[in-house]
């Protein structure tokens, strides 16, 4: 199984940088989403199939974990709670394989919301 993050709105993430060579050392490949593929189902964004839509503008970062092993995910949420703006995170799982980003993304919002 491929180990993957999607990651959206890169720019609102403090240390991007790090997190990338991180990843590139962990053999984890990095998918980067735009407004355009907001309405893709997870599982399209893992396979490569995307198709841009309509621009829709999500206010926050997200990153999406896939088959990521804990230790390594460990990793990567450490170097995360630098960050100075809010990063909604999420595992894949069989449930929301089959959801579109921003489903997701509004999930996590709810979540966030909720417990703040």
């Amino acid at each position: 199984m491929n180990t993957k993050i999607i990651v959206y709105n890169k720019e609102y993430i403090d240390n991007y940088d790090a997190l990338k060579q991180l990843c590139l050392m962990m053999n984890i490949e990095i998918i980067l989403i735009n407004n355009q593929m907001t309405q893709n189902k997870i599982k399209d964004l893992l396979n490569n199939k995307i198709k841009k839509s309509k621009k829709k503008k999500l206010e926050y970062s997200v990153i999406i974990f896939s088959n990521v092993p804990s230790l390594q995910m460990d990793q990567i949420l450490t170097l995360l709670k630098e960050n100075t703006t809010l990063c909604l995170k999420a595992i894949v799982t069989a449930t929301n394989y089959n959801w579109t980003f921003e489903n997701i993304y509004l999930h996590l919002l709810e979540e966030y919301q909720k417990n703040k």
